[in-house]
């Protein structure tokens, strides 16, 4: 770090350097990383989404979820099935299979995920969290104010 202060790259390092954590975990599964994520959430969260929530959950495009959900469904782990709610809509649920696989992968996942978060005092936790959401939104707010060249302009 450069004598007088941190920089915005410095915290945006370490945020590719949690990314780096989960894609080596995605490769010693051996699946991609849109995978994981998708796997994660259905585990951790329940059955019964849509593809279009989980889609939006980890910020996927529709073509990349829909090959993560392919990639799943092909190895028997996940199923889709109709919503009794809206017969348009398909929910996706873990097979006996993929709950089974969820519980050796993600379960130990989701445990290293806490004991490193439990490393930190409630204060500190709730700190980070606090401290990172305020971050998000101000660059939300400086980004919006940018009048970026339009795209026919590269």
């Amino acid at each position: 770090m450069e004598e007088g202060g941190l920089r915005y790259c410095d915290f945006a390092q370490l945020g590719m350097e949690l990314n780096r954590v989960y894609h080596a975990t995605a490769v010693e599964l051996g699946m991609p990383d849109s995978v994981l994520g998708l796997l994660v959430t259905i585990y951790e969260e329940g059955d019964g989404f849509t593809p279009s929530q989980l889609y939006a959950k980890w910020s996927l495009s529709k073509q990349t979820g829909h090959g993560a959900l392919k990639w799943l469904e092909e190895r028997g782990l996940i199923r889709l099935r109709p919503d009794p709610k809206c017969r348009r809509s398909k929910g996706v649920f873990l097979t006996v299979h993929g709950q089974e696989y969820a519980r050796r992968t993600v379960a130990p996942l989701l445990a290293a995920e806490e004991a490193a978060f439990g490393g930190l005092t409630e204060e500190e936790q709730r700190e980070l969290v606090r401290l990172t959401e305020k971050m998000l939104c101000k660059l939300k707010e400086e980004i919006a104010g940018i009048a970026f060249p339009a795209k026919k302009d590269l």
